[in-house]
């Protein structure tokens, strides 16, 4: 019959050296597995509402959906290592698990995929402005270079107390999460320009929603750039902790978020402040005439009214041009 030998003696309360290592990272995986299913589902709402998007459009949100599935697989699988394959042994705390490589450049490569979305954005709502599509270009593929770098180092060196004191580890980390805030920032700021730069004075309907999408834009850019920089103070405050990988997989999730979150919000922007119109109900009677109402009838000629419409619309399927002609004899009934 064969037994299972358990460990004698057992650290317990915060002198387990595994609290203050890896129990933030713990916590850390748990919250990004729940962004995950909120990407999920989101990606599922994307795919229902938006069916006539552009092909490319497509196939990005699919990339960036099998990229966090990646992403999130690996987490699980480093932490079970951590945790069960290595469980009480300290010291196996201290050896970089193969899996946090992969979770590094599958966060680069979502970083990528969304970052490179909005560059596309700050192009055409700068009406093709190269300067700045340039320079956000260049930062955000540095922010890929660096990821890259990153995963190497993690394969290079052996356990984290090598890795967190080499020069190399710390330019690569504070490189690519420097250059994502940067990015993060720059976007917000050019899409705030140039949104604010096309207000109208006299379109307050336009201008709300201008402000729906400037609002969304700097909190994003916020929050991810928050998270950019708190990854580099962790890194290089926190010796004794993994909390600040555990923040670098919460990020993964959260640029993917924003991405499918301000795709699916398009319809709620495009129909913000824009109701039916309401008209007021007359009736006529069967020979042009006006009733409303008691006391003598009034006759009143219904003009023919002839409505021409034409709609310029600029989103993500691209330019196109809509022109609706309703042409419409008040010949009786109810005008609605």
């Amino acid at each position: 019959m064969s037994s299972v030998s358990l460990p004698t003696t057992a650290v317990k309360g915060p002198n387990n050296p595994a609290v203050p290592f890896i129990g933030g990272l713990l916590i850390e995986v748990f919250i990004a597995c729940m962004l995950y299913g909120i990407t999920t589902l989101q990606s599922f709402m994307y795919y229902q509402k938006y069916p006539g998007d552009v092909l490319s459009l497509k196939l990005l949100v699919a990339t960036v959906w099998a990229l966090e599935t990646v992403h999130t697989v690996f987490c699980m699988q480093f932490l079970y290592a951590y945790l069960i394959e290595g469980f009480a042994d300290y010291a196996y705390f201290l050896q970089i698990n193969w899996g946090i490589g992969v979770t590094v450049i599958t966060s680069a490569g979502i970083a990528l995929c969304v970052q490179g979305y909005y560059v596309w954005r700050v192009w055409c709502v700068s009406s093709k402005s190269w300067l700045w599509t340039l320079i956000i270009g260049v930062f955000a593929l540095a922010r890929a270079a660096f990821g890259i770098g990153s995963t190497i180092l993690s394969y290079v060196y052996p356990d984290w107390i090598t890795f967190r004191d080499t020069k190399s580890s710390l330019i690569t980390i504070s490189g690519g999460l420097g250059s994502a805030a940067l990015v993060d920032m720059l976007v917000a700021l050019t899409l705030s320009y140039y949104l604010n730069k096309g207000r109208s004075s006299w379109h307050k309907e336009s201008n709300s929603k201008i402000n729906t999408i400037l609002l969304y834009a700097i909190n994003t850019g916020a929050l991810t750039g928050t998270a950019s920089l708190l990854c580099v103070i962790l890194f290089a405050t926190q010796k004794q902790s993994l909390v600040f990988l555990g923040l670098v997989e919460i990020q993964a999730k959260l640029y993917a978020n924003s991405f499918l979150g301000s795709l699916n919000a398009r319809a709620h922007i495009r129909s913000k402040n824009n109701p039916a119109a309401q008209y007021p109900s007359f009736e006529f009677s069967s020979n042009n005439g006006f009733r409303a109402g008691a006391g003598p009838q009034v006759q009143v000629t219904v003009p023919k009214v002839e409505v021409f419409q034409q709609t310029i619309v600029h989103d993500d399927r691209g330019l196109r041009n809509e022109s609706e002609f309703d042409m419409k004899n008040l010949k009786g009934g109810e005008l609605v």
